[in-house]
Order: C-alpha cells, then structure tokens, then sequence
C-alpha cells in the first residue's frame, strides 16, 4: 500500500508512548450462524497477502498459495476523473482461483487531499466510481474489492464514510466482501489524514478491514522499528475496540527501511533478501530490539553508517501472538515477494482449530458434519453417541488436537463442541472417566464469584423438591433438577455452580431464568413448560471458542 511520510497517529504514539443450530435444533439457548471466524463465512485467522505486478510477487504468490486464504492484488488506480485504471491479471487470478484462495483486488487513489475531496463530496462522482467497481467484479469474478484511500483531508471523513456505506450497500446484497485499509490510531484522532477514518462509522459497511500497522518509522523520518510489538499492540487493540476483533486482519511489514545516518536524507525500503545481501557484502552486523521486538543491522559502505530496520521471523512470531491476545481476523501482509522464507514457518502456521477439514465419506468409524465443517471419530464419537449426542453436546467445532487444561496446567487431547470440550484421560482407560468433560461453566464465570447467585449459601437440609450440594454451597430443584435427573447428571453437568437467577440471553438478548453448572447453563422456558424444551442448553462451547478468537457469533 502507498506510504506517505506524515502520520498525526505516529507522533502521537511517542507522545504518549515511547454452528449453526438455528431453528432447526431447539436444544439450543442460543443460535450462531453457520461461520468460521466471522459472518463472511471466511476462515479465521484471515491469511491475507497484497500483491503488486512484478516477477519476485508472482514467483512470491505461486510459492507459498497454500498459505493464504486471500489475495489482494494491486490491479486499479483511481484518478483525478474520477476513472479507475488498470486491468485484471488472470495468470494470477486464475491460479488463485483455482487454489481455492479468495480474490480481492485493491484500488488505490492517485490524486490526494483537495483534489480527492472533489470525488468524495461529487454524489454524480461517487455513483460512478461503485458503479466501475460493480462491473470489475463481476466481469473478473472477484470475491468482493479492497478500497485503500490515502492521504486525504481529515475533514473528508464524513465524506469517506458515506463513500463506504453506498459501496456496501451495492456490494453485500450480491454476497460480495467489502474491505478497506485503514490507518493505524491507538485513540480516534480527527486531525491528519487519520483522521479521515472514522472506525466506528465505517465498521457498519466494512466486512474486512485491514490495519496498516506498520511505518511507525517512516522513509521520511528518523530511523527506528518500522512496527514496533507495543506500538502494534496499542493499535490492533483500538481497532478491535471499534470494528470488532473478527474483522480486523492485522497490517504486516515484509520490507525494511534502510537510513544513511551519517549523511541523513530518506531511507530506502528493502526486502528481507535485499536487506541480508547489503548486511553480507558490507561485513555488518545484525541485532534485535528485545522491547520493540524488532531486528535491525548495521554496517558501512564508502564511509558512511547504515542502520536498517527490518522484519524476521522472530519479529513475526511477536506480532502473532498480538494478533492472538486481541482476537484479530487475521493478518494482512505488505507485500508478497518482500518476505524471507522462514516467515511463512511462523505466519502460514497460525491456525484456529475451527478451520473446516476436507469433506470425507461418513463410516462406522469417522462422521462429517458439514453444519461444522468437521468430523468425529474414535473414543469421542463412541461417548457423543452413548451420552446424548447432538442434543447434550452439539455440532463438534474442532478436530482432536493438544491442548493445556487451565484447571490443572496439564496437556491431554481434547475436541471442542458447542456445548463441551471433550478430554481423553488414557489413565482412566477402560472406565467413565476415560473421557471427562471440560468445566466449561466454571471457566466462563470465574470472574463473577463475588455476585450473589454464585455466592455459597449455608447448609441447608436436602428434600424431595430440593438438593443441597455440600460440594460447592448450592441448591437444585424444580425444572432444573427433573432435567439434571433425568438427561445424566453431575458426569455431563456436574454440580451447580449457582442459584437460579435473571440473566440476558448472549444470543437474543432476552431475560431467561439461569442456572450454572460446572460444565453447563440451564435456561428455563416457560412457553414450553411440560415439554422437552422446557429447559435448554447453553451453549458453551461456542462461548469459550469465541473468547479464544476462534469463532465470531452472532
């Protein structure tokens, strides 16, 4: 993408800062759409890739294809007319096509500031320019178009808003992805031309948005990171504040800048080889910044001292982990052919467990849920099938995989469902406890102890009507006692957790009477008293996998 060289957002920061079980499953006590990640129904993590037409790009794309999930090629320029230039590459559209990979071209502006503003606040103008981006795609057969505005007035921010919400509104009715590039801000400054963006307007009319975190340090500027991990940090959590972690794919750096600090004057931008080749020819040196977790390097040529900023594969492994610990889409990389070949060990790899398997013909021994994109086999299926199914646990979300169990810090094999996690004990083989169920319950309210419904109460003398469980100080009786008797009790359930209280309903925002167990909510429906919907599920599954970032629901 275009980097301009003044960024109100830069100084500012060293100021202050050197499923799907709709109507069809009735179990449920809430619905989520049929998504992997988020409503688009792309994967999450996002793996997106900016390309530019030039050979080290293609080669870069033909390459490493099945580590991306989308492309954005840099195909169209808007001008000063009004007109968008350029033209589709098929070698390249084509082929991505073909890998499954969706294609999502950019458009960039060449006129800036006042003369940008004549386009923005033209309607006749703004009409034609969605209507190009019409026809594109559906001439090319894009998945959807990628607007990346630079450099324009703070006060064309209404104007840029505007822009987005008529684009979006040709587009999604045609199932096409709208998605923009922003610049980075940790706080909504309106000042600049990040200013002209408004997060929280245009996150109505944005199913992607990219965050260009990246040209802390700039050509133009003093050397320094060009993303440095806090700096980033910083951002991706404000925009995630503003658009929602599910649609932001964090901006990546795949080039360098490269400063004459004895002579001064612009740094030049360099790409990882480019970068590798001037440190080798020159005898440097190479370091990394344990605080901004970025390499950089050293070295001299004809009496003058380089110092270039760069990105490696360690400083990538900082950034994902950013992008996990604020629950991003994804990543967004700029640009393909820049990057050193150990980056995709780091980057291609980021996987979330909820990313659909290849569809497989059902057996005795493995089943494919295509509501879920995932199947279930062995052991798990054998006590899915014997202890309730579809109905006790849900559709499964994940494969088998590893993971630590924040209960007891230990590692086992686990597959997570809509309303469990399912656990393989092997020391328990051959017994119930060879699968145990995740207290799922416990882990989603750890924090509200100090509330009254989960509050200990005094022993209290059991009777017919009412339990008291010693265990963790609550009662169960009524509806939700005949429903824990009756459909497996503490091994699916196990004890409550807290007493029946009014608590809004996470999916249609209505008020139910709850009760938490350590693996489970109860959710009472009077409508339906005297059936088998008397009582529903929670689905908490879904509700952990969403804190983890692994699926956006509705």
């Amino acid at each position: 993408m275009l980097r301009y060289p003044v960024r109100t957002t830069r100084y500012l920061s060293v100021l202050f800062a050197v499923l799907v079980l709709s109507g069809l499953f009735l179990y449920s006590a809430e619905r989520p759409e049929v998504v992997q990640g988020k409503a688009t129904g792309l994967p999450s993590p996002l793996r997106w890739g900016y390309y530019v037409k030039i050979q080290s790009s293609l080669d870069s794309v033909k390459q490493n294809i099945q580590n991306l999930d989308a492309i954005s090629p840099y195909y169209f320029t808007l001008n000063k007319s009004g007109q968008i230039t350029g033209s589709d590459q098929a070698e390249v559209t084509g082929f991505a096509k073909s890998k499954g990979v969706r294609v999502i071209p950019m458009v960039q502006n060449s006129v800036v500031l006042d003369d940008f503003h004549a386009l923005l606040s033209n309607p006749d103008k703004v009409k034609a320019i969605i209507d190009q981006i019409d026809y594109l795609i559906w001439s090319n057969g894009y998945d959807g178009f990628h607007i990346d505005f630079e450099n324009l007035n703070a006060d064309d921010r209404p104007y840029l808003t505007q822009f987005m919400a008529a684009l979006y509104a040709r587009l999604n009715p045609k199932g096409k992805l709208v998605t923009m590039a922003v610049a980075a801000k940790y706080r909504d400054v309106t000042t600049g031309w990040a200013g002209s963006y408004d997060y929280a307007a245009l996150a109505p009319s944005l199913d992607l948005v990219s965050l260009m975190a990246y040209d802390y340090s700039y050509s133009g500027g003093r050397d320094g990171p060009v993303a440095p991990v806090n700096w980033v940090n910083s951002v991706s959590a404000y925009s995630a504040s503003q658009f929602g972690a599910g649609k932001v794919l964090m901006g990546i750096p795949f080039y360098g800048y490269d400063w004459n600090l004895t002579k001064g004057g612009k740094a030049i931008s360099r790409s990882y080889q480019s970068t590798l080749d001037a440190v080798q020819q020159n005898s440097g040196t190479f370091g990394f910044d344990e605080t901004f977790q970025s390499p950089f390097a050293d070295y001299t040529v004809n009496g003058d001292h380089h110092r270039i900023w760069f990105e490696n594969a360690r400083s990538m492994a900082a950034k994902m982990e950013v992008m996990r610990k604020n629950n991003l889409g994804g990543w967004a990389a700029w640009r393909l052919g820049h990057e050193g070949g150990d980056f995709w060990s780091v980057i291609g790899s980021v996987v979330n467990p909820t990313r659909p398997v290849p569809i497989i013909a059902n057996s005795p021994a493995r089943i494919y849920f295509k509501d879920t994109g995932h199947t279930l086999g062995s052991i798990f299926m054998k006590y899915w099938q014997k202890y309730g199914g579809l109905a006790q646990f849900g559709y499964p979300w994940t494969e088998e995989f590893e993971e630590k169990n924040p209960a007891d810090g230990k590692s086992y094999i686990v597959q997570y469902f809509e309303r469990a996690r399912f656990e393989y004990h092997p020391e328990y083989a051959g017994t119930f406890n060879e699968i145990l169920l995740g207290l799922l319950g416990n882990q989603l309210t750890s924090h509200r102890l100090s509330e009254t419904p989960f509050k200990r109460l005094a022993p209290i003398p059991g009777t017919k009507e009412r339990d008291y469980f010693q265990e963790t100080g609550h009662t169960l009786g009524g509806s939700f006692k005949k429903y824990w008797d009756s459909n497996g009790g503490l091994p699916i359930y196990g004890f409550p957790i807290s007493e029946e209280f009014a608590e809004k309903n996470p999916s249609d925002g209505k008020v139910y009477t709850v009760q938490y167990f350590e693996r489970n909510r109860f959710e009472y429906h009077p409508e339906n008293a005297g059936n088998k919907y008397e009582v529903l599920l929670g689905l908490l599954g879904n509700q952990v996998m969403k804190q983890k970032g692994w699926l956006s629901l509705a």
